[in-house]
């Protein structure tokens, strides 16, 4: 887009309002309009103060008048403290973050003048900054950073001045970043500023409190040595001094440095890390504490379980259960949790691994069983009480068949069972939740829900087609679900979860089942159009054996185990 070919009437006024100018103050000189390199529009003008001349250039941005153009000394020098570099922009009072449509090119040359005259008037206030730089911005240029948390850092203060003490340095490199924490201080573990269980590397350093008034030194072989050589340390000046990684942290009276020496390219090589102070608190309700002693079961850890999953984990759950024999190619990614690196993996091993990634140290126990497929009976049974030792147990894998062995052992067990799957074609989804003593037990719930769906007229779009992802469109090739949509119904199934688990006996939902719609089709009239389904029975999903069946479940076990009992259940005469 060229902005002053579809508005030609700002570039004329941008024009006039610079002529205006330049016709009432005496300080404006050399105004000319040309085209720069790209077709942009520019101009150089001159700003005349105390004798001198400051050539200087405005160049209107791509997007004027939605953004606001830059002033740049047209020599290339540093002009202003207020710059960013050496013929960098000049910071003016209009910038990108206050910049409005309504300021002109005029008063771009206004501002440019009075940062110019404040700085050079002697006698004048000194300018303030307006600089307000975000910490991503300030580190944008530091790849090795320095992790400080609180602790870590009150622990480094209370050090008597002049005492060295021996750390354990924990470091990972991941997006061309090198981040370093403190692993251990004072044999006090787990003080680093990321989860314990992320993938690192360790090794030993030093923390050093400097006496009062040494000042830091510089990141450089001979200031370091020189430094611990005054401070009486002569086994780490030797080490300075040779080769070999080498950490150290100082800390003086005003501030916390890391300094880190390595070997590359026939030479030894000193730095400074970046420090980032790590601030506590938790981003989650104070209700979901309870979730880092639950266990959750997940059967199915294709495109909606592992979604489950990672949510879960974000949310503060640290035991699962992971059921799935399926293997990760990379027809997966466009739906499933995980990246190419897991391609050829075992979906519950690769999701065990993202779990870890994303929490640190987790309790993951990953079965790679087809649950209600060809598998051995002594398989099914070890899952089935894997998943019975579970808080809550979630079926993601849209199979009637499996679904029955869940919820088998949901109403064997009196666990919270909950389940979802994606509508073919991506048109919405179902999730639903059932709790003994509050809903249905899961074989009649889910009936009542085909029932509900059934009695609308219009085939439900439920689980049992051979790609349960697609379904035909009217024109072309089939619809099919994409990622966006997956997440949307992996993310209610996991509120439901997360539901059941921080209030076993009240809920969030008034309904315990919802069909959500993602686009007009089946009953939805419109995409996000939720229709909740209500259930019927209450009732405890155990009955109390009567007395008949408790006297033939003894005769039974007599007959199996006839030694066992030697006459002690008889009753006395």
């Amino acid at each position: 887009m060229i902005w002053w070919l579809e508005n030609p009437a700002r570039a004329r006024s941008e024009r006039q309002s610079v002529a205006d100018l330049a016709e009432h103050v005496s300080w404006l000189r050399g105004v000319r309009w040309y085209l720069s390199d790209g077709a942009a529009f520019a101009v150089d003008f001159e700003i005349e103060h105390d004798g001198d001349s400051i050539p200087l250039t405005m160049t209107y941005a791509e997007f004027h008048p939605n953004a606001p153009p830059i002033v740049v000394p047209r020599d290339g020098s540093r002009l202003s403290s207020h710059q960013y570099g050496a013929g960098g922009n000049l910071c003016l009072e209009y910038r990108a973050d206050n910049w409005e449509t309504t300021v002109t090119g005029a008063m771009m040359i206004e501002s440019a003048r009075r940062l110019i005259a404040g700085e050079r008037d002697a006698d004048g206030p000194e300018l303030p900054s307006a600089h307000a730089v975000s910490l991503g911005q300030s580190v944008r240029g530091s790849y090795f950073r320095f992790l400080l948390t609180l602790p870590i850092e009150e622990r480094l203060k209370a050090l008597e001045p002049g005492q060295s003490i021996e750390i354990s340095i924990a470091e990972k490199y991941h997006a061309e970043t090198f981040t370093v924490t403190i692993g251990e201080i004072d044999g006090v573990a787990d003080a680093r500023a990321w989860p314990a269980g992320i993938r690192e590397t360790t090794k030993r350093g030093h923390a050093i409190r400097l006496p009062q008034g040494t000042a830091m030194p510089a990141a450089a072989q001979e200031s370091i040595a020189n430094l611990l050589g005054d401070l009486g340390l002569a086994p780490l000046r030797e080490q300075a001094l040779a080769t070999g990684e080498m950490d150290v942290v100082l800390v003086s009276e005003t501030e916390i440095a890391h300094f880190y020496a390595y070997d590359g390219s026939q030479k030894r090589y000193f730095g400074r890390s970046r420090i980032l102070k790590v601030t506590a608190g938790s981003r989650l309700p104070e209700d979901y504490a309870v979730l880092l002693g639950k266990s959750v079961g997940i059967v199915g850890c294709g495109s909606l379980g592992s979604k489950v999953a990672a949510m879960l984990a974000r949310a503060g759950v640290r035991k699962f259960t992971l059921v799935d024999d399926d293997v990760m190619f990379a027809e997966n990614l466009v739906r499933n949790e995980l990246g190419a690196v897991a391609a050829g993996v075992h979906k519950v091993d690769a999701v065990r691994a993202r779990l870890i990634e994303i929490a640190g140290t987790i309790d993951v126990t990953a079965r790679r069983v087809a649950l209600g497929g060809q598998e051995s009976a002594d398989s099914t049974d070890s899952v089935m009480s894997a998943l019975r030792a579970c808080d809550v147990i979630i079926d993601a894998t849209a199979d009637a068949h499996c679904f029955n062995f869940c919820a088998a052992v949901a109403k064997e067990s009196l666990k919270p069972f909950v389940w979802g799957e994606v509508f073919a074609g991506g048109i919405g989804g179902l999730v639903a939740r059932v709790r003994s003593g509050h809903e249905p037990e899961p074989q009649t719930a889910r009936n009542q829900i085909n029932a509900w769906c059934n009695a609308h007229g219009v085939p439900a779009p439920l689980a049992g087609l051979a790609a349960p992802y697609a379904a035909p469109a009217e024109i072309g090739g089939p619809l099919v679900a994409d990622d966006a949509e997956v997440s949307v119904i992996a993310g209610h199934l996991t509120r439901l979860a997360t539901d059941v688990l921080t209030r076993p006996e009240d809920t969030a939902f008034p309904m315990p089942a919802y069909a959500i719609g993602l686009r007009r089709a089946w009953i939805f009239s419109q995409p996000f159009e939720t229709w909740p389904i209500e259930l019927a029975g209450s009732n405890s999903w155990k009955v109390e054996q009567d007395p008949a069946s408790v006297a033939e479940s003894l005769a039974l076990l007599r007959e199996l185990m006839p030694t066992a009992f030697d006459g002690h259940d008889q009753s006395s005469k």
